[in-house]
């Protein structure tokens, strides 16, 4: 009889984990790369380690936890950089270049993303290449060349043809950009696109956001109720994901349909929840989404003094993160708060 080979502790681990973040389970899936990467540590086994620290930076980053998740690609960058792992070390750059957009740094985010996309060219990674596209298309989106931004996602969606859930996340990200451009027929259906083939492929994350995507859409039309309805579907995923990053814009998003309607309450409490989300996760072009919200509560209800220093701290995050889009909102917001009429909600896309 012959003798069966086990498999060692670390790689079985690390199966665990890499299949528990196929279903979106990032919470279970990160607790189970760090035991794997425990054991990767005790071997000395240089290349465990490194796709063990490249799939925790990138479960970190689902989680929310960003400046943790660049530790582990700063670590996987080092090894990447010792054993001469090209493809590693790209993946490596384009995680810290991830989290440092979540994070609001985008102008950083851009730097890595460049230096990602020369290495995957050098070893004709076209998939790789219309990644680090997509990733700078949305950086672009944030800094507000939101032309810049469709055209780059254009490219990426092209770069991505064949590759499904690229291809889905292109989508959605195309949704969002068009939607701030004022397209607003045109963002729906991106993400319903998006959301047909993520329901084919069962990516409970990319489901999530296309819901979203779906409801702010519906939303800027001035279906409230359908969009509602849509945010509702995006949070119970992403409560059962363990998503704290999406959740929090989609709360966020929940507020403004309900602050438009003049449903003060409702609205404040959707707004007060997701800024705490934004905190944790430490994103400060979210916290400015909160502040907004937050200031807009209070001029309805009359506290301009109060609306004033909430604008103050939202704009001195833009100018530290540099982020234009925002800051017309806000000078919307002062220029009708100077106004002897009652306040008039300004609605942010």
């Amino acid at each position: 009889m012959k003798s069966v080979q086990k498999v060692p502790v670390a790689d079985r681990l690390f199966e665990k984990a890499e299949t528990l973040r196929l279903r979106c389970d990032y919470k279970r899936a990160y607790n189970t790369y760090k035991k794997a990467l425990l054991y990767y540590k005790k071997q000395k086994d240089k290349e465990g380690i490194l796709e063990t620290s490249l799939a925790t930076g990138d479960t970190l980053r689902m989680l929310g936890n960003f400046n943790t998740a660049i530790k582990y690609y700063r670590n996987a960058l080092s090894i990447a950089e010792n054993i001469k792992d090209k493809t590693a070390k790209a993946d490596a750059l384009m995680g810290i270049g991830l989290s440092l957009r979540a994070l609001g740094n985008w102008k950083e985010g851009l730097r890595y993303f460049k230096k990602a996309r020369r290495a995957y060219k050098s070893l004709n990674d076209t998939t790789g290449v219309a990644f680090s596209l997509w990733a700078e298309g949305v950086a672009l989106r944030i800094k507000g060349d939101l032309k810049v931004a469709i055209e780059t996602l254009m490219k990426a969606l092209k770069g991505f043809k064949g590759n499904v859930e690229a291809e889905g996340y292109c989508l959605n990200s195309l949704g969002g950009t068009s939607r701030i451009a004022g397209l607003y027929e045109q963002s729906l259906r991106y993400y319903k696109e998006a959301n047909k083939t993520f329901k084919k492929i069962k990516d409970r994350f990319g489901i999530a956001y296309s819901h979203c995507g779906i409801g702010n859409a519906l939303r800027m039309k001035g279906r409230y109720s359908e969009a509602i309805r849509h945010f509702k579907k995006a949070l119970n995923l992403y409560s059962k994901i363990g998503d704290r990053v999406s959740s929090a814009y989609t709360l966020w998003s929940m507020g403004m349909t309900y602050l438009v309607q003049n449903k003060i309450r409702p609205a404040q409490w959707y707004f007060n929840r997701a800024m705490a989300n934004f905190k944790k996760t430490g994103d400060l072009r979210g916290m400015v989404y909160g502040l907004l919200g937050k200031g807009q509560v209070k001029a309805i209800e009359g506290k301009k003094s109060e609306t004033l220093k909430l604008l103050k701290t939202a704009m001195d995050i833009c100018e530290k993160i540099d982020i234009k889009i925002e800051k017309r909102y806000i000078k919307e917001m002062l220029k009708r708060l100077s106004l002897s009429e009652p306040y008039k909600i300004v609605e942010i896309p």
